[in-house]
């Protein structure tokens, strides 16, 4: 077992550190930079916090549209982004191909592409779709 702070715990108090106690004391032109690496921070926190589960999710939607279900899953890390990026490139041409172009793999091709875009938000700046509902 990691000792606390986690890593988790120290990006946030990294974050916090910066935003509420250097933040001020910066010159006006490396402001924005700050504010850039803070919320770089707090877009990493949040995909720790996630871990691969959104991406485990992916793959398996994207295998399930292209009929490649059961077929050797990829424990994590590395393997898993490596099958992902294989996984969405043979989705990207079976769209080329024209097979999202009507019935009902163009439905399941949307809301594939709406839940990975979601998940995608929520790391990155979830303030958006609490704005947006």
């Amino acid at each position: 077992m990691r000792d606390e702070p986690t890593g988790e715990q120290l990006l946030d108090i990294a974050r916090t550190m910066l935003r509420e106690e250097l933040l001020s004391a910066l010159p006006t032109e490396k402001k924005h930079a700050a504010l850039m690496i803070a919320n770089a921070i707090s877009i990493a926190t949040r995909q720790l916090r996630n871990g691969e589960e959104g991406e485990r999710r992916e793959a398996e939607a994207l295998s399930g549209l292209l009929g490649r279900s059961g077929q050797g899953e990829a424990t994590g890390g590395a393997d898993l982004r490596a099958q992902l990026r294989e996984l969405n490139r043979e989705f990207s041409r079976a769209i080329r191909a024209g097979r999202a172009d009507s019935g009902a793999w163009r439905e399941a091709a949307g809301q594939h592409l709406s839940r990975v875009t979601r998940t995608k938000v929520m790391e990155s700046n979830p303030k958006y779709l609490g704005a947006q509902g």
